[in-house]
């Protein structure tokens, strides 16, 4: 079979305007001449009002996105426009990122717009006011009943031990306020477990105590400044304080919940920075921490056990404040990851656990001498709480000092400078388009 092939017309015919448009005319008519163009095009541009000359400054130690110029003040472009029309105002050299001025008091920086942090430090004050106005009086009341005693036996009397418990423990009230706002500032939610812990503690504490004031006051002819019985005094303290045990655990909750958002903001999604954050925070608890129980059981050594004779006790007197100034190397160290400082607060926390060791064997052993007897139970359990503190400590400034140049300093310097605002100049050309 053969294929058929299809005839189809001419596409144009002869007489087509396109092939012919106009008769008559020549290709010269027809070809396009450049000679004007090139006439203008031949000589450079000359210098106009738009023109400007900048100076380019090296970057500087951070990058910097320079500021986005437009060719045009107009915002759409349009081909009409020419070099006279640049309008746009050039900021060369680029300003830098500024930090931004902060103008809050000094209470508005310690205690942040949380409501719940708030509330938090206004239940440890009223705490720690009420407990420490009870404490107050009892010690009064004691104070007194020793001095009574002393006149009628002709100061044959041995001073009572109660004023340096009374002591220790309106310490402590004022330590877990500093502690309280220390939390808060530093949003440390660790160590608003540790003050749950400790103020639990405090509970322990006081219902002891109710016996031990009540037996040390019998047969007293009252005193103080309030008229209030002695059994009432010591069964408010408990009270307050379990109250303010459950507020800190509702408290708490909400608070563990708004500082984990904040902390997440300025450290980011980078798990292993949230990881070392945490135990650079269980190092700053248990430092802190130490303080107290260091500083505890040295008082109660030298005002209870040691006599002014005895070369023991110089030697306390001159180990406290340099225990302290240890604890202070330890934070530095840790804060600005210095080996140096973080191998001497270790070394130091080694020659510490010894010599607590030593006082705890040495308690234990002559617990039935005269100056142990009424203060042993109390001088071995602060021995121990201080013994596995420090020991706690030594392994956590062992990991902190492993963390060192891992980024974790550079992640707690931005979170110090706080925000910084970029004046970088907005783009005024809508039409242009940018990843920024």
């Amino acid at each position: 079979m053969s294929a058929q092939r299809t005839a189809y017309p001419d596409q144009q015919p002869p007489n087509h305007p396109y092939l012919d448009p106009q008769p008559g005319r020549t290709e010269e008519d027809v070809k396009a001449s450049y000679d004007d163009l090139i006439d203008d095009y031949s000589t450079p541009y000359a210098a106009n009002s738009g023109h400007q000359t900048f100076t380019v400054g090296t970057p500087g130690q951070s990058h910097r996105r320079t500021a986005s110029i437009t060719l045009s003040g107009k915002g759409a472009f349009s081909s009409k426009q020419s070099d006279e029309t640049h309008e746009t105002s050039y900021n060369y050299p680029p300003v830098g990122a500024s930090k931004e001025v902060d103008t809050r008091s000094f209470w508005e920086k310690i205690l942040p717009e949380s409501l719940a942090c708030r509330l938090y430090v206004a239940t440890v004050l009223i705490e720690t006011t009420v407990d420490l106005a009870i404490e107050g009086d009892l010690f009064l009341r004691v104070r007194e009943k020793d001095k009574a005693d002393a006149l009628a036996s002709n100061g044959n009397v041995q001073p009572s031990r109660m004023p340096v418990y009374l002591s220790i423990f309106a310490l402590a009230h004022v330590f877990q306020f500093v502690m309280a706002v220390d939390a808060v500032y530093a949003r440390n939610t660790l160590q608003f477990i540790a003050l749950t812990i400790f103020n639990a503690l405090f509970l322990l504490y006081a219902v002891i105590q109710i016996k031990e004031v009540q037996e040390a006051m019998a047969n007293s002819a009252g005193g103080g400044v309030s008229p209030i019985p002695i059994n009432v005094l010591t069964t408010i303290i408990p009270i307050v304080i379990s109250i303010a045990e459950i507020a800190y655990i509702a408290l708490g909750w909400k608070i563990y919940h708004e500082f984990g958002w904040k902390v997440y903001k300025f450290l980011g999604a980078d798990r292993q920075i949230k990881k070392m954050y945490a135990t650079y925070q269980i190092y700053e608890c248990l430092v802190k921490f130490d303080v107290f129980f260091w500083a505890g059981f040295s008082v109660q050594f030298i005002w209870l056990v040691l006599q002014d004779t005895d070369w023991e006790y110089y030697v306390t007197c001159a180990a406290l404040p340099l225990s302290i100034v240890l604890l202070i190397e330890g934070h530095l160290a840790a804060r600005h990851e210095n080996k140096w400082m973080m191998a001497t607060f270790m070394s130091g926390c080694v020659g510490a656990m010894i010599y607590f060791i030593y006082k705890l064997i040495k308690v234990l052993i002559f617990h039935n001498r005269d100056e142990y007897r009424l203060v042993w139970k109390s001088l071995t359990v602060f021995s121990v709480i201080a013994i596995v503190l420090l020991f706690t400590t030594f392994v956590y400034s062992a990991i902190v000092l492993r963390n060192f140049g891992r980024g974790l300093k550079e992640a707690l310097a931005r979170k110090a400078q706080g925000p910084t605002v970029h004046r970088r100049a907005a783009s005024t050309n809508l039409n242009r388009m940018s990843i920024e």
